[in-house]
């Protein structure tokens, strides 16, 4: 008991004199060095100063760095718990496009039907592919049993340029889903120009894909479309924008977005 009553006296001395004190160090890199395990029995308060105590913090908060010089603050993390097995949000992206594709006049009145098979290359053609530039990313997929889900949505406008015509015709597109350069999911649409209608065409085109179990690493997604055929007549197409001296719609009005979620599943070692 007397040499614990010696040893504090002498460690309270050492602080008021700003000596480095070391805990089973004899080379105290700080004011209070400790090689070895600390047991804290109660309160672990920061930020106090010689007439006020320091923040204990509450039930829940975690110990958060402010740099070097700064004492450390407890903040709340609003952080769902997850159990082993069960599966957890790891990245998500958001891009967003408003360039998009201006495919101009065309006249392929040709009825040949142009087949996408999954496994394609981004670089095939009849017709071929054009990519958004702006909706490439990178997902890094680090735990097995994972699911990546990917939502791509634009805006397409076509106009005829005709506003006497006595029947109805289409212009067919299609966009698809690349990964790492091949294609993994795609689907076929098409605008309407009906019969004596005066103003152009808009429609939203809706992709979704998702897959489970994607190979440890890093996978590139790129999202393309192509202009397959119009029916008759020559038209002005553009997906993820307006046509030219649109008056109808803008940009804005029909850009593009996609939205890719990682989910990978808890596992505690």
């Amino acid at each position: 008991m007397k040499n614990s009553t010696v040893f504090l006296i002498f460690l309270l001395l050492c602080f008021q004199t700003k000596a480095q004190v070391g805990l089973g160090t004899q080379n105290p890199q700080t004011d209070l060095d400790v090689n070895g395990d600390v047991n804290i029995r109660q309160d672990l308060k920061f930020k106090g100063t010689e007439s006020e105590k320091g923040n204990p913090g509450i039930a829940g908060q975690v110990l958060v760095s402010n740099g070097s010089n700064n004492s450390p603050e407890w903040k709340t993390l609003k952080i769902p718990f997850a159990t082993n097995g069960e599966y957890q949000l790891v990245s998500t992206n958001i891009l967003y496009d408003r360039n998009g594709i201006n495919f101009g006049s065309n006249t392929n009145n040709n009825a040949t039907s142009y087949i996408s098979t999954v496994g394609n290359s981004i670089n095939s053609n009849n017709p071929a592919w054009t990519q958004i530039p702006a909706l490439e990313s990178n997902v890094v997929v680090e735990q097995e049993g994972n699911t990546l889900s990917l939502v791509f949505q634009t805006g397409v406008e076509s106009n005829s340029g005709a506003n006497n015509i006595t029947d109805n015709r289409v212009v067919r597109y299609m966009c698809g889903i690349f990964q790492n350069n091949l294609l993994v999911a795609f689907r076929g649409d098409e605008l309407l120009d009906v019969h004596r209608k005066t103003g152009n065409n808009e429609g939203i085109y809706t992709l979704s894909y998702s897959v489970d179990d994607l190979p440890l690493g890093t996978h590139n997604f790129k999202v393309a479309c192509r202009r397959i055929q119009t029916t008759a007549g020559t038209y002005q197409f553009a997906i993820g924008r307006s046509i030219e001296n649109s008056t109808v719609s803008n940009n804005f009005m029909l850009q593009s977005i996609v939205k890719i979620e990682l989910l990978e599943p808890v596992i505690y070692q």
